[in-house]
């Protein structure tokens, strides 16, 4: 009989309990946005914490922090505890485009832990709706006559909008006056108001293009969007070589315990699989997938790298 109860001991310890990582209940997990409501990063995080909570079985809340693009969240959550108490939806400009621009103050490869791919999409090029611009070779040839004075809008420096225009720009030989504003949705409304003619947003302008606030001319990834249907691709519309495709992850300050990752990525292969969820961010144009923390690693490298090469031939600056 001791030998059995020994055994079942033995066996409980090497099961933990799912919420073993996080032993404080009555502290939250913290999921840092570096943009404010409204936009694709934020939509995202908001659609998952519900579901995240009851997997983790811990109080998941989201925290805005907007400014420069994203880097004043990313360096906060860079100087986080690592303990699993905060986490942060990474995306492109904090993680693969800035690091080409200038040195930060966080190493984005020695700084955090990845845990997982959560949404891969495409940017839209977009215009207001009572713009002359109805395709993306009427768009082209309204910046070749405008000899430089045509602008573009952005969520910020050193984001894939900005990075979807200039390469856009560059394959397609004009040149453009880039805006930058405090994240994508002030950018969209200064579009919808011809503040500024066009922005290759985030998916979050899918609400806007479906009333018709908004025109969408095409989308950035090599392939045409199942989100987005009927609507081209920058490269078939008339920019031969065009892919710029967008993602959110998740990740969290270098150091926190593997276990923890572990369970994170593993929360999040259940929560990306959900059908509500999958839908609920199909809504918002965006396509759940999930990943290892392994395989996210390759992809910001793969990026870094890419980014790198279209910033140094475009002659990008950073501010």
């Amino acid at each position: 009989m001791f030998a059995r109860r020994a055994l079942v001991l033995s066996l409980s310890l090497l099961t933990p309990l799912a919420h073993a990582a996080w032993p404080d209940s009555s502290k939250p997990i913290r999921v840092v946005v570096g943009f404010p409501p409204g936009g694709g990063a934020d939509a995202l995080a908001r659609a998952i914490a519900p579901a995240l909570s009851d997997q983790l079985k811990a109080n998941v809340i989201i925290d805005n922090r907007p400014g420069a693009g994203g880097l004043i969240a990313t360096d906060l959550v860079a100087k986080a505890a690592p303990d699993g108490y905060t986490l942060y939806i990474a995306t492109p400009g904090s993680f693969t485009i800035w690091p080409n621009l200038r040195k930060l103050a966080y190493d984005p490869r020695k700084d955090f832990a990845p845990v997982s791919v959560l949404v891969t999409m495409p940017n839209v090029l977009v215009t207001g709706a009572d713009t002359p611009y109805k395709d993306v070779q009427g768009l082209l040839a309204a910046v070749k006559s405008a000899n430089g004075k045509f602008s573009y809008a952005s969520g910020g420096n050193g984001t894939i909008g900005q990075i979807a225009a200039e390469q856009f720009k560059m394959l397609a030989g004009v040149q453009m006056q880039h805006v930058p504003y405090k994240g994508t949705t002030p950018a969209l409304t200064d579009v919808m108001g011809g503040v500024v003619p066009i922005t290759f947003s985030d998916p979050s302008a899918k609400p806007l293009i479906a009333s018709g606030k908004l025109r969408v001319l095409a989308v950035t990834t090599a392939k045409r969007s199942p989100q987005f249907p009927g609507v081209p691709t920058v490269a078939e519309a008339g920019v031969p070589g065009y892919d710029v495709t967008n993602w959110y992850g998740l990740v969290a300050p270098a150091g926190t315990p593997p276990d923890v990752i572990a369970q994170l990525n593993k929360a999040l292969v259940k929560v990306m699989a959900d059908p509500d969820i999958r839908h609920r961010l199909a809504i918002s144009g965006m396509d759940a997938t999930s990943d290892t923390p392994q395989q996210f690693a390759k992809l910001l490298d793969t990026e870094r790298a890419k980014w790198g090469e279209l910033i140094r031939k475009a002659g990008i600056q950073g501010d």
